[in-house]
């Protein structure tokens, strides 16, 4: 008699591909297209189109403010009127002299006056700060705060070499 081996042979199931890294990596592109293509942002063109009309009445554009400090530390606005004298850098902190010289009142009040007169045209006050090169610090710092006080934000600062 002849010997017939029973070899049981497990039945294959169907074939299955793995896909799971395929979905990570298209979940990482997604994720990488939507960063990229919120980091272009279009630039607003400030174009204005003549109007058919010349009946507009709508008030010129205000002239920004113009800030100057020199070298020695005195402090000008548009060019005509001084409002902070020369800044004396050996005044000695927390006394009445360096508090004063620090003060920049007339300063804050034509500031306040160009932002009532942006508010009135309905624009931003924008204001140009130009320092000489060999100013000293504080000075740009005690014209920031009046700035701030004024509640002015929209500001350039330009420096120069003194050569003016």
């Amino acid at each position: 008699m002849a010997r017939h081996k029973n070899i049981k042979t497990e039945e294959q199931e169907d074939p299955e591909m793995n896909i799971s890294s395929m979905i990570d990596c298209c979940f990482l592109l997604l994720i990488y297209f939507l960063v990229a293509t919120s980091l272009v942002s279009e630039k607003k063109l400030d174009i204005s189109i003549p109007a058919q009309e010349t009946t507009n009445s709508t008030p010129p554009p205000l002239e920004p403010g113009r800030i100057k400090v020199s070298a020695d530390g005195s402090v000008v606005w548009n060019g005509d009127m001084t409002v902070g004298g020369p800044y004396d850098a050996n005044a000695k902190p927390k006394t009445a002299a360096f508090r004063e010289q620090r003060k920049m009142d007339t300063l804050v009040e034509s500031l306040k006056a160009l932002n009532d007169q942006a508010k009135a045209a309905d624009t931003t006050p924008i204001v140009m700060v130009m320092g000489d090169a060999k100013a000293p610090h504080q000075r740009i710092v005690d014209v920031m705060a009046s700035l701030a006080e004024a509640d002015i934000h929209t500001v350039g600062l330009n420096t120069t070499a003194g050569e003016e």
